[in-house]
């Protein structure tokens, strides 16, 4: 009797489990697009952003009357930190991305070995009612 009790109790939580896990696989994709496109709009307004300064700085400097003409060495500068600023968002890039394939790798390795898993903690379980478990006459 308990065991019918105990079936129908995990038929419930099954049921559960495939609903939670079904609105998951539907919502993901949509959340991340959404994520996505965010991005792409922040990545357009911050480049947005820096185009219309450096039009407004030019136009200002042209009808200023003033010589706005760099030196080489301010050139330079120029150069050199842009480069350095590709350069450092280009390893931060790379580190992100390997950051998340270390990510995905160790997920993948979890579930590949997930049986395994709960072979040795079904062993341990028995272990443990074969020790504690009340012996019947």
């Amino acid at each position: 009797m308990s065991e019918n009790i105990d079936s129908k109790n995990f038929d419930v939580l099954d049921q559960l489990n495939n609903k939670y896990f079904l609105e998951l696989e539907h919502s993901v994709p949509h959340i991340q697009q959404t994520l996505f496109d965010l991005q792409n709009e922040f990545y357009k307004t911050w480049k947005n952003a820096v185009t219309a300064n450096t039009s407004l700085y030019k136009e200002f400097m042209s009808n200023s009357g003033y010589d706005y003409t760099f030196s080489k060495s301010t050139k330079d500068i120029l150069e050199n930190m842009s480069e350095e600023g590709l350069k450092f968002r280009s390893i931060c890039n790379k580190l992100t991305i390997s950051n998340i394939e270390t990510l995905k790798n160790s997920a993948k390795t979890w579930n590949d070995n997930a049986e395994s898993f709960i072979d040795l903690n079904r062993k341990i379980m028995h272990y443990w009612l074969e020790a504690f478990s009340p012996k019947r006459k």
